[in-house]
């Protein structure tokens, strides 16, 4: 056995063991792929404040209001705050001309959506008069049973836990980047999270879009940094609490549409992710071991920080390369650890079975395997919410399905250097599509 073979050797059980580490990701989305939790209809209506973080969002604000206001719930149980937070436009005044209540915030040195829902919630008055709080970003829109669906999951746990719904591209017809981020945000709710609903494990909130009890709020808002969302997540499954998730109630979120925006967002998400994960991860890990936590099962899922994984995938290749770089000192040519295939030998053998095979070979191997894992896991998003699809179209959401892997695959750019910026600044996003 070589220096090669060691290392190989070595490097396929770090693997091995990664991917028995992620394997509730496989068990979660097959049990969402056929089955979503159902809330029985309610006859209470719950009291709701919503909460609208806006900036400089006076083309869709509007839009915005007036679907909520066209829903079927009683709009004397539903009472809409607006953050106009640094607005230079008419945000502020088209939301109050609608009956709005608008909490003015206008703090140049405060730029993240924590610290603006932290200043709104220390002007709310009676928060405890609330049953809970919805929150959503601007150029959300929501359908006529929305908050009917939302409310009778609310209930059911006894409006006590936190409630997430089903994330829709509200622009899907603008191009192929709104219909890949269709998929990218369903993986999450339907696949993640909707399969851990199935059995009481914790998910997650992604920026808008849930219920949050108005027990949650005597402390105020305290999770301030930039993926405030990701911080509020991993904070109360340390809490013992549960993130649920209702199928039935959607949503739908205006997408951007070109590559330059998404790569700003995307760096800016792995940025928080990756603050968070270094904040949170030894709180989690340290609640799973202890004797006072019993939700261990959301406290191990909760561990599995995208950024943290991403990162280590990135350090395991380079730690590799790097070795295998080092073979000539031990006897073994660059062309044996990069090239070398058994010609005596199967195809599946050497790329399967054998740990002599060129490192070049396994790479490809894994890049096949990535490419196939995330034509599945769209498959599973399409067979997972196939009532809720029903309405996209088709053409786009056939393309956008042969070009997802290459846009899960950004991440790993995004993620090396979001890691080397000290510091990411918010950039306002368009908004605007016109839709029924």
């Amino acid at each position: 056995m070589n220096y090669v073979t060691i290392i190989n050797i070595i490097f396929a059980i770090i693997s091995a063991l990664l991917g028995i580490y992620l394997f509730h990701f496989i068990f979660f989305a097959i049990s969402a792929t056929f089955h979503h939790r159902k809330y029985p209809t309610s006859d209470e209506k719950c009291r709701y404040g919503i909460i609208v973080s806006a900036k400089d969002e006076e083309k869709v604000i509007g839009r915005l209001i007036n679907s909520i206001k066209e829903t079927n719930y009683p709009m004397d149980k539903l009472e809409i705050f607006v953050i106009a937070h640094n607005c230079k436009d008419l945000t502020a005044e088209i939301a109050r001309s609608l009956g709005a209540k608008v909490i003015i915030d206008n703090n140049e040195n405060e730029k993240t959506l924590g610290l603006a829902y932290k200043y709104a919630f220390e002007r709310i008055e009676n928060i405890s008069s609330y049953d809970g709080f919805i929150f959503f970003n601007a150029d959300n829109v929501v359908p006529k049973d929305y908050f009917d669906k939302l409310n009778d999951a609310f209930i059911y746990y006894h409006k006590k836990d936190v409630v997430s719904s089903l994330r829709h591209s509200l622009n899907v017809e603008d191009g192929l980047i709104p219909s890949l981020y269709n998929y990218y945000f369903s993986t999450s709710c339907l696949l993640a999270f909707s399969g851990r609903n199935n059995f009481n494990v914790s998910g997650r909130i992604t920026g808008c879009g849930f219920v949050l009890p108005s027990s949650y709020l005597v402390d105020g808002w305290n999770y301030l940094s930039i993926t405030e969302d990701i911080e509020f997540s991993a904070a109360n499954v340390c809490k013992g609490r549960t993130i649920r998730f209702c199928y039935d109630a959607v949503f739908y979120d205006e997408q951007p549409t070109d590559l330059k925006t998404v790569w700003n967002q995307r760096i800016r998400w792995a940025k928080g992710q990756q603050i968070i994960s270094k904040k949170y991860f030894p709180i989690v890990l340290k609640s799973l071991f202890s004797k006072e936590h019993k939700n261990k099962v959301s406290l191990f899922v909760s561990l599995t920080f995208h950024s943290f994984i991403v990162l280590t995938v990135f350090v395991l290749f380079l730690a590799q390369i790097i070795l295998l770089l080092l073979s000539p000192i031990f006897n073994v040519s660059i062309y044996d650890a990069f090239l070398y295939w058994d010609h005596s030998a199967s195809f599946f053998t050497n790329m399967f079975l054998s740990f002599n095979t060129g490192y070049l070979f396994t790479f490809f191997k894994s890049i096949a395997f990535f490419f196939l894992n995330s034509y599945l896991t769209a498959a599973m998003v399409l067979i997972s919410g196939r009532s809720k699809n029903k309405d996209f179209n088709k053409g786009k959401m056939f393309i956008s399905f042969f070009i997802y892997p290459l846009f899960l695959a950004l991440q790993f750019p995004m993620e090396i250097i979001a890691l080397f910026k000290k510091e990411i600044k918010w950039k306002k996003i368009d908004h605007g599509k016109s839709v029924d």
